[in-house]
């Protein structure tokens, strides 16, 4: 992941939005837009949207919903009513039933007048409370875990889990404070220490950022947004989207707006 010069994280969401629509950004949105908050992307069949959406209620963690579109509109009204969910994030992936068949930065071609979008809690916005609060962390990448989902309908399968490492006790405990504000974007982490004990393989992310931890590191983790792409092979709907790994819709909100939600 390339470095975030200054001017990209003093963007303004509208902006950054634009750029993606362009096509002039395909990178990781980590460091954009400096305080804004950022959002998981789901995208489901009508027929299934009340399916999902239970899963979500039942899997607040690794899924907490914020805004959730009409049948037929890309516009999520809540987090940037401006924001259009076939063309601004920089990478999605599709699925068609339950199998991944692309990986595009546009997925207008996909679209239809029965799809339901779903933005779910990222993360990212907890990155920028800790860095508010001066916690120094390093972002290890999500991972694939054993601990199961709760099913709804069709959803079910393995929460996945996003890793951060900390310099020692007094960061981490104070990284669990600041989350623990912010239930709509994940929350506390669901587990500290050792991965093996959630069945993690540190060496095998499914998304990564470089990181590895070092032996002094406290690792947590938490629920991530990711989680709803690992349903896809189960429920086999006819169609699914949602984003890549790191590459999420920048809104309009700022991370603070969701504190204590």
């Amino acid at each position: 992941m390339r470095k975030t010069t200054s001017e990209e994280l003093g963007m303004q969401p509208k902006q950054f939005r634009e750029l993606v629509r362009r096509a002039e950004w395909t990178d990781y949105t980590m460091n954009v837009c400096r305080n804004y908050a950022q959002f998981n992307l789901a995208i489901v069949p009508k027929d299934y949207a009340f399916d999902f959406f239970h899963f979500c209620q039942r899997n607040p963690r690794p899924c907490p919903i914020v805004d959730v579109t009409e049948p037929g509109s890309p516009h999520p009204k809540l987090v940037a009513p401006n924001a259009d969910l076939r063309t601004d994030l920089p990478r999605y992936r599709v699925f068609i039933d339950g199998e991944l068949i692309d990986e595009p930065t546009d997925v207008t071609r996909y679209w239809s007048d029965d799809l339901v979008g779903f933005l779910i809690g990222c993360g990212i916005t907890v990155g920028w409370a800790l860095k508010a609060a001066n916690v120094d962390y390093r972002s290890l990448g999500a991972y694939v875990s054993s601990i199961p989902c709760a099913v709804a309908g069709p959803f079910g399968g393995p929460m996945v889990v996003s890793g951060r490492a900390f310099k020692g006790s007094r960061d981490a405990v104070r990284a669990t404070q600041v989350a623990s504000r912010y239930l709509a974007s994940h929350g506390p982490p669901i587990h500290i220490g050792d991965p093996a004990a959630i069945g993690v393989d540190i060496t095998k992310p499914s998304v990564s950022y470089d990181q590895l931890p070092r032996p002094e590191d406290v690792l947590l983790w938490w629920g991530c947004g990711i989680t709803p792409q690992y349903t896809a092979v189960a429920a086999k709907m006819p169609i699914l989207i949602t984003h890549k790994g790191g590459y999420m819709l920048v809104s309009d909100v700022l991370a603070e707006e969701l504190a204590n939600l």
